[in-house]
């Protein structure tokens, strides 16, 4: 029996960890992304305390990280991806594969889901990509849960021969119990080994059929033979409540909280998909009505319509009670349970709303971004230019760039719009991130295309909004990218390089650049300001910054134009003056200052 560490407070992406440990696994890969971002740094801790040995692979983009960990897995390795809700979407060509393939060792694809678009660029439910993989979707209700779903998905993995998804909305990866967890079991004796199968790894033709009926029996087999849910208060009760994930904790207490447990026979699956028929069946039997309760788009109210269509004249409700967007709270959920059993409901009072000043998010004091927009700026104006955006800190507000949508989209929607449009001119912007991730092939693709097209790299040197995770670009990294001889060999027509905290240089080598044709890249490097290099840690160790309000003339370039935090506003005055507690040393606004106001003062030692 494992040695006990005891109770243990965690939160979700903790208890993500804890549960693969637990579950022994052999090999992960990840593309960090919010809600689930902090995984791979917590599964390194205890990998490292315990010794498990296992494997790391810190994937470049989703795609490439769902074919690794199935790679191990073929070979007899337990493995475990995890990526947010729209990396679904990447790595979706491979996982419609996987179930039809089949895997050999225990592989779980975690996803953590944003029900409030709380840490995204949207909400987009994820749930319909599960009947596309026909792929079982296991989603725990509680953090003690999460920990022990791991374990259980590996074996019903290795069962069935199936990739295991595993899904957890954002509530539920920031949210914390305590939870007593035992010591790491020790790694199992295990020789993997890739055992040659092409009849069952070749998919093509009539293969591809026979793959894909084999791989619908596998499901009918897991549908018919497991069910994984909880029952709750009066099995005799003529109205039934069926919840999956966060939503189980809200509708448990409602029910009490309106005293209808004896009314109420509460069903909370964590089994998402596939749905036992039989048990489903003998759920609704006896039942006049359903209420399901779930966030999003409704996909467990439309499962258990279909599987009921002509079997049961139960009616079932869900999201004409509900709503499809936003994250469902209690007070949302105490009324659609007491407005459904037709009953009185006092639910508590909200907190009273605490008047809070709206704080935009903004780049960090001494962010490269900031100033690398200010040199922007200084070529487009007040011109209809067009400057194409990407998701990652580049798209903070101002929100200067045109758009914000998905990852890549500022190369992607660009090098088209450089295809149709002839008055406007276009700078296409993205982080060394969104590049390594996908955006290499966009370039590649302008390249084939011979397509008049101008982008500019961000490079901050680390992987900054998800937890600042190494770059290829990093500094330090044992395989640091040479991004100039990258560039080359893509056949990129015209390379140029600036410091990011030099706004008047970004601005001369974009005007270099505009003058040319043919595929441009202008590489703009400055390390992210959580990240300084050694010249910013001495600067700030024995610089001083005092701006001459006299010699000013109120021209507030620093102060509005270029924005940065670290340069205040003195109450009751038009003076300004640098926070030097805030204050990066980073020296752009030296740059920018037009009237040489500002004084640096080096301390002596």
């Amino acid at each position: 029996m494992s040695k006990l560490i005891g109770k243990t407070w965690i939160d979700g992406n903790e208890a993500l960890a804890w549960g693969a440990a637990l579950g022994q696994i052999d090999y992960f890969t990840h593309y960090p992304g919010s809600p689930v971002n902090r995984v791979a740094n917590d599964l390194e801790e205890i990998d490292q305390e315990h010794e498990l040995g296992i494997k790391f692979n810190h994937a470049l983009n989703e795609h490439v990280a769902i074919l690794a960990a199935a790679g191990a897995s073929l070979c007899g390795a337990r493995s475990m991806v995890v990526m947010k809700h729209v990396g679904l979407n990447i790595a979706a060509d491979p996982a419609n594969y996987l179930g039809v393939t089949g895997v050999k060792g225990g592989m779980v694809i975690v996803v953590g889901t944003d029900p409030g678009a709380t840490c995204s660029t949207g909400e987009e439910d994820v749930h319909w990509y599960v009947p596309q993989f026909n792929l079982p979707l296991i989603e725990p209700v509680s953090i003690p849960q999460i920990v022990e779903s791991i374990p259980t998905a590996f074996e019903l993995s290795e069962r069935y021969s199936l990739p295991v998804l595993l899904f957890l909305p954002a509530t539920l990866c920031f949210n914390s119990d305590a939870v007593d967890l035992p010591a790491p079991p020790a790694r199992r004796p295990v020789r993997f080994h890739f055992e040659q199968n092409r009849d069952a790894y070749t998919h093509v033709g009539a293969k591809a059929v026979q793959h894909h009926a084999e791989h619908l029996q596998r499901i009918a087999d897991l549908r018919s033979s497991t069910w994984r849910a909880r029952e709750f208060f009066n099995s005799s009760a003529p109205v039934g409540i069926i919840s999956r994930g966060a939503a189980h904790c809200h509708t448990y207490e409602a029910i009490i909280e309106l005293g209808l447990e004896e009314g109420t026979h509460l069903l909370t699956t964590e089994l998402v998909y596939p749905l036992n028929e039989n048990e489903i069946r003998t759920f609704a039997a006896n039942k006049e009505r359903i209420l399901v309760v779930e966030d999003q788009d409704g996909f467990l109210e439309f499962s258990l319509k279909n599987l009921l269509y002509n079997k049961s004249p139960c009616p079932i409700h869900g999201k004409d009670r509900l709503p499809s967007h936003g994250d469902l709270d209690y007070q949302m959920v105490l009324r659609a349970v007491a407005d459904f059993l037709g009953c009185e409901c006092n639910p508590p009072p909200r907190l009273p709303a605490v008047e809070i000043p709206e704080r935009l998010g903004t780049y960090c004091e001494g962010c490269p971004h900031r100033s690398t927009f200010f040199g922007i700026d200084q070529v487009v104006g007040d011109s209809d230019s067009i400057i194409g955006g990407d998701i990652g800190c580049s798209s903070l507000p101002p929100h200067r760039p045109d758009w914000l949508l998905c990852m890549n989209a500022g190369i992607g929607l660009s090098q088209g719009m450089a295809q149709v449009v002839d008055e406007q001119s276009i700078i296409s912007t993205g982080g060394e991130g969104s590049f390594f991730h996908m955006g290499i092939i966009s370039l590649l693709n302008a390249v084939h295309n011979k397509i008049d097209f101008l982008h500019l790299v961000f490079d901050n040197r680390i992987v900054a909004m998800t937890g600042h995770q190494l770059s290829p670009t990093s500094e330090g990294h044992d395989q640091q990218v040479d991004h100039r001889k990258l560039l080359e060999s893509l056949g990129v027509d015209h390379i140029f390089e600036a410091n990011a905290f030099l706004p008047f240089e970004v601005k001369y080598r974009l005007e270099q650049a505009q003058k040319l044709s043919g595929v441009r890249v202008l590489w703009v490097r400055g390390n992210c300001a959580y990240f300084p290099d050694a010249e910013h840690q001495h600067r700030r160790k024995v610089r001083t910054l005092h701006i001459h309000n006299d010699k000013c003339g109120s021209c507030r370039t620093c102060f509005e134009d270029l924005g940065c935090p670290a340069i205040n506003e003195r109450p009751g005055s038009t003076d300004i003056y640098v926070d030097l507690d805030r204050c990066a040393r980073c020296g752009v606004c030296l740059e920018v200052c037009p009237n040489e106001a500002i004084e640096v003062q080096e301390l002596k030692n």
